[in-house]
């Protein structure tokens, strides 16, 4: 087996099957693997959890004073004419995911205010009246593109409600919301940059547009919530506010439509699921635990190292960028027997940190628990006799940064 230092991330291969590499670290024995084009990665569970909550070492705040501009993860210098782009939109500041404690902790607290278990319970009807909506619109024709059918749109609309956007404009919010998240995970070549920075403007002067509107006039979503919150008896600042805007964005869309997507595929693989989870619907959440842990919607993040630091016989330089593999650890041997196998009743698939750990871990991670939980019901009750054609393979998306599909395509019966 190759080692570990041998795999090209940005191999379309690769991306396609990243757990050779994966596999490769963990035989390896290797706390830190120099990955070219990258960076280190860090991918045994234990491993990543300690560099997740050392903020103090590994920092979230990659970003200088100018703010969170999403410009892709190699470090290159921005190109004059992206930053022309990016000049065009109104200023932003380093706030929640780009910030460590204690600021950190103050942003995080405003927003925990607002995705409290109470909220997400709330939501619950309306993703169930989103769902069925979706499904209302295929299920007369025998046939569905999962993924841009209902995978995308379910979240994609009730991430958009809730920050208070018009329905019609849930599309434009999806593209801005996976422009936005390329740049803060991917490695972006000169035009990539420039569409990430447009879509990063045209986002930020929306939001900005609702944001001071609602100073005015509130409403019950969650921009609202976030104009009349106050840190030290403060008013968030626009600059503070349209960060944590887009971190709701990020964190409410594909997240979910990529844990939507991956629960779908591996149901279609694996039809005696399908029955099981019928037959008890309280299989549900460990299923989708399991599903997490095996493909990890998000398979990293990036940390900057804050001082010289070693790690095993890794050293690690200021300034330098470290990956934390979330998908690697839900792969680690020495936390989950048989890792490569799906076991819909895993006892401890829970242990997974798909969500990310530490003070940064995922602030919408109920609400996405939810949706995935609802829209998964909502298949199985409503559909039956559902199968890919023979020798299909769908298209994972081009990116190692996440795990999801451009497409999936079944067919099925309504039940």
């Amino acid at each position: 087996m190759p080692n570990a230092y041998s795999y090209d991330l940005t191999d379309p291969q690769v991306m396609a099957d990243p757990y050779a590499f994966y596999r490769a670290i963990h035989g390896d024995d290797a706390k830190v693997v120099e990955v070219p084009g990258v960076g280190g990665w860090i991918g045994r569970m234990a491993d990543v959890k300690v560099a997740a909550k050392q903020t103090e070492t590994f920092s979230n705040s990659y970003f200088d004073e100018g703010g969170p501009i999403p410009t892709g993860v190699s470090g290159k210098p921005l190109e004059d004419d992206v930053k022309a782009i990016f000049c065009q939109g109104p200023e932003v500041a380093n706030a929640l995911w780009t910030t460590d404690p204690p600021v950190h902790t103050m942003h995080r607290k405003l927003v925990n205010k607002a995705f409290t278990s109470s909220w997400v319970r709330s939501m619950e009807p309306r993703i169930e009246e989103i769902a069925h909506q979706l499904i209302d619109k295929f299920a007369a024709t025998g046939q569905v593109e999962f993924m841009h059918q209902y995978a995308v749109n379910l979240p994609m609309f009730v991430i958009s409600e809730a920050l208070g956007m018009k329905i019609e404009e849930a599309e434009t919010f999806k593209r801005w919301s996976d422009d936005i998240l390329r740049g803060n995970l991917d490695v972006l070549d000169h035009e990539q940059r420039k569409v990430v920075a447009r879509s990063f403007v045209e986002a930020n002067l929306r939001f900005e547009s609702i944001l001071n509107h609602r100073r005015n006039k509130p409403e019950s979503d969650l921009i609202s919530s976030l104009a009349s919150a106050k840190v030290e008896g403060v008013c968030l600042a626009n600059k503070e506010a349209l960060p944590i805007i887009n971190t709701t964005m990020l964190a409410g869309n594909e997240t979910t439509t990529n844990l939507i997507g991956n629960a779908m595929k591996i149901l279609l693989d694996n039809p005696d699921f399908i029955d099981r989870l019928r037959e008890d619907k309280k299989l549900i959440p460990g299923f989708l635990d399991e599903v997490m842990r095996f493909e990890c919607p998000v398979q990293c993040l990036y940390r900057v190292v804050v001082e010289d630091t070693q790690l095993g016989d890794f050293e690690l330089k200021q300034g330098s960028r470290v990956m934390l593999g979330w998908g690697s650890a839900g792969r680690d041997p020495d936390y989950f027997d048989d890792p490569d196998t799906f076991i819909l009743d895993r006892p401890n698939a829970h242990r997974h940190i798909g969500f990310g750990w530490g003070p940064h871990v995922c602030v919408g991670l109920g609400l996405a628990r939810a949706e995935a939980r609802i829209a998964i019901t909502a298949i199985i009750d409503r559909l039956t006799s559902m199968g890919t054609s023979a020798g299909y393979r769908p298209t994972y998306a081009p990116t190692f940064a996440t795990r999801g599909f451009l497409a999936l395509q079944f067919t099925f019966s309504a039940a």
